[in-house]
């Protein structure tokens, strides 16, 4: 690895290792000398550069943290114009070694422990990991956190770095506090870490773990009333803001306030326990950062019930897992996914089969709050059985096609709709299977292949994987190939998970001959928007009945809901017209079965 060294301007000085600061303004030091850049278009690449140190990030990417959405016309040419304008303000500086370099697809900037803050930070986090002793491990995090000085990156005028990866890198700082805590009141010091409870409690108001750390110590230390209104603070500030009751940790620490019972001594300290291995990230996963953010915050904030819903390929279960290993430590008692769509009469005993397997059967009561994510839940009743097998502090993650709106009102919870991907994100996802250098080569024949596939993930990685297996094929030939049969090449042979088609066919399966035929009649209808009185039309029925079948193809997640119509995406709506040109097509939902 190479060595980067700086002298300042016109000095005789011999050179000295440059070091740059992202864990707060974006700084270039050397020595005592240390130039704090100033915001502009140059300063957004390198901080997107250092951000990710060693590793090629792509010109799609650069362009994003760069401009965001409103890039110019000549984009690459802009790039590396900044690129050029970096490297210039590295000679003026005396910066020497290739800092940056140009490699297929992106940059990759030089960098090493001794030269990004960053780094410096997790290897200091990885070492301390390795520590048997609580005062060494104390000592190395405590020399992890003094690298940080607020606010992270404020001269760096991206907004997609600061929506997209600051949030994440902040998240490991927050990790690291509520460690230091824990070790500091295992030390027996409650009275020295009360301040920086307090301080943490306050930049972090909705983290339930600084706050029963807070609450516990002026327990211990005489201070009832104050552990009190720290935890009555908390309580309003969750439900205010997230519309969440704290946990069960929480609760039962207000209750042994409460109660006079005689606090929990701090004990010796221990790492964090061991939990079960963490399952993988799905391949290729891209963008969401900011939407699994703040789905893994109010699984922290005590959440009992989290519902993802959306059409097929939209990426849910790659977004379950993506929220599973962000809250990997906060649940201690460990993770586990089960699928629930091919359980017999009883889903619930057929996944408690499961989870007896993987825990144990009192796991629950030993090992701390689990995390269960049940995947591809087929309706409200399955549901609606599955909170009986949460033991306290568990949290469900379920990923459905249907909206479990129901089950959500009736037993507490928070539900999202997921949408497809944004355009740059659907870049970026066939960068990783097609590779960045042939994204950027042909941007408008990229954008078109997205546009074809709707954005949907599942749809992106097929037609690329397929793209990869005709190598001579260019892409603007691919979006012609693939604009010919859309639905019939957005599938891999023998592999029916990986087809669209197969999909949609299982998703109107589920709903029932009476509503897919109805959806297939309005689905083949000329492509404008759909209106209540259109659709009573369409289907022969009156206005109420008409609004009652569009809210249930909504629930389905096979009709969009706008302020005052409904819509239908562009392969759903090939697919109906596939269906309707089969020899036996759907009935007519009421002359089938009458109205629903």
């Amino acid at each position: 690895m190479e060595r980067v060294a700086v002298s300042p301007p016109g000095s005789d000085r011999a050179l000295r290792p440059a070091v740059f600061r992202v864990l707060g303004p974006l700084t270039l030091t050397s020595g005592a000398d240390a130039l704090v850049l100033p915001p502009s278009k140059v300063t957004s690449l390198l901080a997107a550069l250092l951000l990710h140190p060693g590793e090629v990030v792509s010109v799609g990417a650069l362009q994003q943290a760069i401009w965001g959405d409103e890039r110019p016309g000549s984009a690459k040419a802009a790039l590396q114009t900044c690129a050029l304008r970096l490297r210039q303000l590295f000679s003026r500086y005396g910066i020497t070694g290739s800092v940056i370099k140009t490699v297929p697809g992106g940059y990759r900037i030089t960098a090493t422990a001794e030269t990004v803050d960053l780094m410096l930070f997790r290897d200091l986090i990885r070492r301390s990991r390795d520590e048997p002793d609580p005062e060494a491990e104390l000592a190395l995090l405590e020399e992890a956190l003094a690298l940080w000085s607020d606010p992270m990156l404020a001269n760096v005028p991206s907004e997609a770095l600061h929506r997209d990866v600051v949030p994440r890198i902040s998240e490991e700082r927050v990790r690291v506090i509520e460690r230091v805590c824990d070790l500091k009141i295992g030390l027996g010091r409650d009275r020295s870490v009360q301040g920086e409870l307090w301080t943490a409690t306050r930049a972090y108001p909705a983290n339930e773990r600084f706050s029963a750390q807070l609450a516990s110590v002026l327990y211990r230390t005489g201070r009832q009333a104050d552990a009190l209104a720290e935890l009555r603070r908390i309580r309003e500030h969750l439900g205010n803001e997230l519309g969440v009751a704290p946990g069960p940790a929480l609760r039962g620490l207000e209750l042994t306030i409460l109660r006079g019972e005689a606090p929990t001594p701090a004990g010796p300290v221990s790492p964090p326990a061991a939990t079960p291995a963490r399952y993988p990230l799905a391949p290729g996963f891209v963008g969401r950062d900011a939407l699994g953010g703040t789905i893994a915050e109010r699984l922290r904030a005590g959440c009992p019930i989290v519902v993802l819903s959306g059409p097929p390929g939209v990426g849910k279960t790659a977004l379950a897992r993506h929220v599973g290993q962000l809250v990997a430590d906060d649940f201690p008692g460990g993770q586990a996914r089960f699928e629930v769509s091919t359980a017999a009469a009883s889903p619930l005993e057929h996944v408690e089969r499961q989870l007896h397997a993987a825990f144990g059967r009192d796991a629950g009561a030993r090992g701390g709050r689990r995390l269960l994510v049940l995947d591809d839940v087929v309706d409200a009743r399955q549901a609606r059985e599955l909170p009986a097998l949460l033991t306290a502090g568990d949290a469900l993650l379920l990923t459905s096609r249907q909206s479990l709106s129901g089950p959500v009102a009736r037993l507490g919870g928070w539900l999202h709709r997921v949408e497809p991907l944004d355009p740059a994100d659907s870049l970026r996802m066939l960068a990783v299977t097609l590779g960045p250098e042939r994204v950027d080569a042909d941007p408008r024949a990229a954008t078109a292949l997205a546009a074809l596939c709707d954005h949907l993930p599942l749809a992106l990685r097929v037609a690329a994987t397929r793209i990869l297996l005709r190598a001579r094929m260019s892409l603007a030939e691919a979006v012609q190939w693939l604009g010919a049969d859309p639905l019939g090449r957005l599938s891999l042979p023998g592999e029916p998970d990986m087809s669209l088609g197969f999909r949609f066919d299982e998703t109107l399966s589920r709903t029932g001959e009476a509503l897919a035929a109805a959806f297939v009649r309005l689905a083949t209808a000329a492509p404008t928007p759909i209106t209540v009185d259109r659709a009573a039309q369409l289907l022969d029925v009156q206005a109420s009945a008409a609004r009652d079948l569009l809210d249930a193809l909504v629930d389905h997640s096979l009709v969009e809901e706008a302020v005052d119509h409904y819509w239908i995406r562009g392969l759903l709506r090939r697919h109906a017209h596939a269906v309707a040109a089969r020899p036996n097509p759907p009935p007519h939902p009421y002359r089938a079965k009458g109205p629903l």
